[in-house]
């Protein structure tokens, strides 16, 4: 379903948890220097036409640290239901005719090198479907094209994205990648010590 790979790429920024098993805001857990969203906006931001990051738990604390960024923040007030919602209100957000760069909004390491691998897969390359992988584990950020739209706008809450990622094996594209940080986000505290130490203070 890849039918024109030189359009517009819109980056979503799935930023809209509840930090549950964490405990503080992960979205806004100082590493480095910056808020944990703040290295997500950096690297995606100045690559992609256009970026949105989808807010939901304490929106308004997370909104203004990134206004220094290329990107523009939504509210998904269905945030509760799942990340299935706040795919779609981003889908619905950003350009009709764009395909969807989706990224975690926990994942503070993305590299710009993984971002441009797999945008330059989805030039080369006859898939609607990009996934990253390392040693065969999937990952993110995960490229779907614009062909998806209205199955990912159809798709029930209690289905989730895996519906598409996982639907169309024909059309799907594993990219392998060196960097084992695509597979890791921050659920928990354990995770958040674990990205600290790749941080110099």
């Amino acid at each position: 379903m890849r039918a024109d790979a030189t359009g517009r790429v819109a980056g979503l920024i799935l930023a809209a948890g509840m930090s549950t098993r964490m405990g503080p805001l992960k979205q806004l857990l100082p590493l480095g220097g910056r808020a944990a969203i703040e290295w997500i906006a950096e690297v995606v931001g100045p690559r992609l036409d256009e970026v949105v990051v989808v807010l939901g738990h304490r929106a308004a604390e997370i909104a203004p640290v990134l206004a220094a960024y290329p990107v523009r923040w939504v509210v998904n007030t269905d945030y509760q239901t799942g990340m299935l919602s706040s795919v779609q209100c981003a889908v619905q957000a950003v350009d009709t005719a764009a395909d969807y760069l989706i990224c975690l909004g926990d994942q503070p390491r993305l590299s710009g090198a993984v971002v441009e691998q797999v945008l330059q897969a989805r030039k080369q390359v006859g898939a609607g479907i990009i996934i990253p992988t390392v040693d065969g584990k999937r990952g993110h950020p995960v490229l779907i094209c614009n062909a998806y739209r209205a199955e990912i706008l159809a798709l029930p809450l209690t289905v989730g994205l895996n519906a598409v990622t996982r639907g169309h094996p024909e059309d799907t594209y594993e990219l392998p990648v060196a960097e084992a940080a695509i597979l890791t986000d921050m659920d928990t505290p354990a995770d958040y010590q674990r990205e600290l130490a790749h941080w110099p203070e």
